[in-house]
């Protein structure tokens, strides 16, 4: 699946490459148009093409020394306001916090386990199944499976918690 990030949604804290497939973290404010879909609160983004059926897979490079979260957002989601995960209902995400920890949102019933440093994750959405599932691409070992019902659109959603820390779209 081609994904590539949609700079209507990128939050004053992130800055896309010109070909919208890396998002860096900005330190500091940049002043941009008060548009409806753009984060304010959050250095995130969402991807530019959001699904309302099928299965749909994409994937990222992760920087595997800052923390980061990776995954899906619904449509609803409140972009104006501070979307802390785990808090979040309108997110299923992959994230490494900065105490160098591997989470998800919303939390899985078994303990997430991860052995080794993330590099790059594929994201697969099925979204008739309500099913978001992560893959270390490396070498194919799914990491973890989330599961909901999606009942509107959701996107691709990228966001970044430190200073110099990026996700490029492959």
């Amino acid at each position: 699946e081609t994904v590539t990030l949609d700079p209507k949604t990128a939050g004053p804290f992130v800055v896309l490459s010109q070909d919208y497939k890396t998002i860096q973290f900005r330190d500091g404010n940049q002043s941009l148009p008060d548009i409806s879909k753009r984060f304010t609160s959050n250095a995130a983004v969402l991807g530019s093409q959001g699904f309302t059926s099928g299965r749909h897979y994409w994937e990222v490079e992760v920087d595997k020394e800052k923390a980061w979260a990776v995954g899906v957002a619904l449509e609803s989601l409140l972009k104006k306001e501070l979307n802390l995960l785990p808090k979040c209902k309108e997110i299923w995400a992959l994230r490494r916090d900065c105490d160098r920890q591997y989470k998800t949102d919303p939390a899985p019933p078994d303990p997430l386990t991860v052995t080794e440093e993330l590099r790059r994750i594929r994201v697969h959405l099925d979204h008739e199944a309500g099913r978001v599932t992560f893959y270390n691409a490396e070498n194919t070992k799914q990491i973890v499976q989330l599961q909901s019902t999606f009942t509107e659109k959701v996107f691709p959603y990228f966001c970044l918690y430190a200073v110099e820390t990026q996700i490029r779209l492959c």
